[in-house]
């Protein structure tokens, strides 16, 4: 006869898993605060052309666009930009940098 394994209760895996699960939503939250940062920032002509920002622990600000075009435009505001984003911390952005993704390719 096999011996039937205890079923594990859903609250004891979200337990066991809890701190992954902190973490990212921990990381979700920042990623969230510096999106809506970067939007109140940017100039009037690139509002709704990010769809994503975060900042790393060296202070990097990354900034994800849909196009090359936008991409290029957003580099030049990035002077005056990067001051107005602040980390967890409240520091400001040290530097930028700019990613072109268009959003079919970031999985929702």
């Amino acid at each position: 006869m096999v011996a039937s394994k205890k079923p594990i209760s859903i609250s004891d895996l979200l337990e066991k898993q809890g701190q992954r699960l902190g973490a990212l939503r921990a990381g979700a939250a920042r990623a969230t605060s510096t999106l809506t940062q970067v939007e109140a920032a940017l100039p009037s002509e690139l509002i709704g052309t990010v769809h994503a920002a975060s900042i790393d622990a060296e202070g990097v600000l990354t900034v994800l666009v849909e196009s090359g075009a936008y991409a290029t435009r957003l580099r030049y505001a990035l002077p005056e930009l990067l001051p107005k984003v602040l980390d967890e911390a409240g520091k400001p952005a040290e530097r930028g940098r700019v990613q072109v993704r268009p959003k079919s390719a970031v999985r929702a």
